[in-house]
């Protein structure tokens, strides 16, 4: 897509990537139990099989550091912070276009949720999809989630559409990304 557009980047995207921590928290029930980590994609490698090497070294070493982080520091920061102050803060970051004046931390939002591995129902009818929704970010307007339903993965993209006009194309690119990686790991 990146080639397509002209746009492959000098330096590899990042993602933010989503991560559970619901055994490795103090928490109570009900609470919410999902860290996140940073994931370098190595779009700036344009050997398939390289770029695969060079991301799963890369998030090895992420999933590392991100364990070296007490899974209850960033909720006891938010407690710490009182929710109105956040959502000043928010708005502020928003309002003064600071993520047009300065690099962005992440450039989209990359999650997997695991759905459950057999049939689901809804009034009788047995539910063929979940096709998921996640969110976009102010700088980082991109997401992109995989969910599995009854063995079978569904992709969801969502963009806004300032940072990307045509979602639609990168979608219709993943099956020959994939076909590529599955060729390049077979030779």
């Amino acid at each position: 897509y990146l080639s397509a557009h002209g746009e492959v980047p000098k330096t590899s995207l990042l993602a933010t990537v989503p991560v559970s921590v619901h055994d490795n928290t103090r928490r109570r029930e009900g609470a919410n139990k999902v860290s996140a980590l940073f994931a370098r994609l190595g779009t700036d490698i344009a050997e398939p099989l390289r770029r695969l090497t060079e991301v799963a070294v890369s998030n090895r070493n992420a999933k590392e550091h991100q364990k070296a982080v007490p899974a209850d520091t960033l909720q006891d920061w938010a407690e710490f912070a009182a929710a109105r102050t956040f959502g000043l803060a928010v708005r502020a970051y928003a309002g003064l276009r600071l993520a047009e004046r300065h690099k962005v931390v992440h450039n989209l939002v990359i999650s997997n949720v695991p759905g459950p591995p057999f049939p689901l129902y809804f009034m009788g009818a047995r539910i063929d999809a979940l096709i998921p929704l996640g969110p976009v970010f102010h700088g980082a307007g991109l997401n992109i989630t995989v969910m599995s339903n009854n063995g079978r993965i569904h992709v969801g993209v969502i963009a806004c559409r300032d940072a990307m006009a045509d979602v639609t194309d990168l979608a219709e690119r993943f099956p020959q990304a994939l076909a590529e990686l599955s060729e390049a790991v077979r030779h």
